[in-house]
């Protein structure tokens, strides 16, 4: 089978009509993806059963922003109609074989299940009220302080684990999964900011509104300085 060019009319029929799709996103301009089209052409004759399409991102502006794709080429994977691999840069043959063969040996049960269970997540709210949190809290709930360590040892919600919005992507280990973590900052900004991070990790994550400084004008409790828990 020989590589099919998909345009933005037709990309939803190609993955609901196949079980599985790659998508080639290339431009004319760019050499690694001159490089890479006659290895993609060898492994579409050589997978029959699989559809190689290709998006020209010059032609298909459209379908390439909506597909987010920054860097050409970029090679998608779907399953089922439902994305399982992306990665921009031009594959060697032997790993886009193992890409293929990765795609071929998923458990598409459990896909469906990650896949419902993080559109479930998405639907939930972003944000809980100071009062939602401060029942979450007195039940022991768990509490992501993201501020930087200056402000953290300033003032923070008692049991507070600090983890700075930058580095948090360092420090998934240390997130608790098993239960839903509230993200506390200064007023809710970069709160709101983890818990985004957060959930497209599938931690169910909460940004608590007003942050710390309405924590604090409400008149609850505040530790200064370091906590057994603090991450320095």
């Amino acid at each position: 089978m020989t590589t099919r060019d998909l345009t933005e009319a037709d990309l939803k029929s190609t993955l609901a009509e196949n079980d599985i799709v790659l998508i080639d996103f290339w431009a004319a301009w760019c050499g690694p993806c001159r490089q890479f089209a006659p290895v993609y052409a060898a492994a579409a004759a050589k997978h029959p059963d699989i559809v190689f399409g290709k998006v020209d991102t010059e032609a298909e502006q459209r379908l390439a922003g909506a597909a987010r794709v920054s860097s050409i080429p970029t090679l998608m994977a779907f399953r089922e109609g439902i994305l399982v691999f992306s990665q921009p840069g031009a594959l060697p043959a032997a790993a886009l074989e193992q890409v293929i063969d990765g795609v071929r040996g998923l458990d598409m049960t459990q896909v469906h299940a990650q896949v419902a269970a993080q559109q479930a997540l998405q639907e939930l709210p972003r944000e809980v009220t100071q009062e939602e949190f401060s029942a979450a809290h007195a039940g022991g709930g768990a509490v992501v302080d993201v501020r930087e360590p200056m402000e953290y040892r300033a003032g923070h919600v008692p049991g507070a684990l600090m983890i700075p919005l930058g580095r948090l992507g360092e420090k998934l280990d240390e997130i608790p999964t098993s239960e839903p973590v509230y993200i506390i900052c200064a007023s809710g900004n970069r709160s709101l900011q983890a818990a985004e991070a957060l959930r497209t990790q599938g931690i169910e994550a909460y940004s608590v509104a007003g942050g710390t400084s309405a924590w604090q004008q409400s008149g609850r409790e505040i530790v200064v300085g370091p906590h057994a828990l603090a991450n320095a």
